[in-house]
């Protein structure tokens, strides 16, 4: 007998006819990293306890949503470890029904923590890592250690969090003289390299041109590794991926600026203090913290859900006007990457 589809768990589809199925979800603002392209050098303000949303009212907007075809849904902060009670919240977001469980990390406190995630309902994580130099590392993140993302990387390796997916923001005379470096990573290791532009997400003036690469450099410089020919997995991300001849692993390329990715954006982002964000380069917000704490119903707060959906706008402007599209950000760890 034919199984019939339940319209109603079917993904919306928004005003540019794109099927909006993944949410970002920042869980908190706080992270034990200074990273220099996310974090400012000063002024940096968290929010206070009762702003952040509670593990009730995050699994609960994830439920509304996943009637609404939800399917995907990546825990990022901050550093999504330091929020208490991570692993039990892991656990109810995965019972909801979400297909693809994924988390975003700096990796630093991520091998201890490993194999509970796992046992949890993790499916995957990604790991910022910018540099292969320790010394670099420790510059490019104010103070961190990089053994202990290495550790990270192979705890989550041997716990079944794969293909652990490696981020890179390269910055000219920073850390692109490493690009080659790193993509020869995949040729023995069945990590997903992903080179991510250096975008301007933090409001206090640090970004430059002069310090960003576009992905057409990257893939010029890996070139003298081999040939490269397109990779399609399953999803609908926004990294054009390929592979290098004769490798394990895989080479994204995510250019939300030279060739930005809008026309295929299926996302939707929750901060921490529950506000929903249709794109990130955009104003536009909804509150949903407030309507769930003065009583708002579930059908309520599904139409919240849909309103964001239908305002997510066709495509940053952020090209045309950077100080427009970024004055209303201060710090990347509000809003979660």
């Amino acid at each position: 007998m034919e199984k019939l589809i339940d319209n109603r768990t079917m993904p919306l589809k928004d005003s540019y006819n794109r099927r909006i199925d993944y949410l970002r979800v920042s869980v908190t603002d706080k992270c034990n990293l200074k990273c220099i392209y996310c974090t400012p050098k000063k002024n940096i303000k968290h929010f206070s306890g009762d702003d952040i949303l509670t593990d009730d009212e995050i699994v609960r907007f994830i439920r509304i949503a996943h009637k609404n075809g939800l399917r995907k849904v990546r825990i990022t902060g901050g550093e999504p470890l330091l929020r208490k009670n991570i692993l039990p919240l892991v656990a109810s977001i995965k019972e909801i029904g979400i297909r693809d469980l994924s988390l975003t990390t700096n990796g630093i406190m991520l091998s201890e923590m490993a194999v509970e995630l796992k046992k949890a309902g993790l499916d995957r994580v990604n790991i910022s890592l910018d540099t292969l130099d320790a010394e670099r590392y420790r510059g490019i993140t104010r103070g961190g250690d990089m053994t202990r993302v290495w550790e990270a990387i192979r705890a989550s390796e041997q716990a079944g969090l794969s293909p652990v997916k490696i981020n890179i923001v390269p910055m000219k005379g920073l850390n692109d003289d490493e690009i080659l470096s790193f993509a020869s990573l995949t040729m023995e290791n069945n990590f997903h390299i992903r080179f991510i532009e250096f975008m301007p997400a933090i409001g206090d003036g640090s970004w430059s041109k002069e310090k960003y690469v576009k992905s057409a450099d990257v893939l010029k410089k890996i070139s003298p590794l081999g040939e490269l020919y397109p990779f399609t997995f399953k999803g609908n991300g926004p990294s054009r991926n390929f592979k290098l001849r004769g490798a394990i692993g895989v080479i994204g390329i995510i250019s939300p600026l030279s060739d930005h990715f809008c026309k295929y954006c299926n996302r939707l982002r929750l901060t921490s203090n529950g506000i929903i964000r249709p794109c990130l380069f955009s104003s536009k917000e909804i509150d949903i913290r407030t309507p769930m704490r003065s009583g708002a119903t579930d059908e309520d707060i599904d139409a919240l859900f849909h309103h964001a959906i239908r305002i997510k706008p066709q495509r940053h402007l952020i090209n045309e006007n950077t100080a427009a599209s970024t004055g209303h950000l201060t710090a990347m760890s509000e809003i979660g990457g």
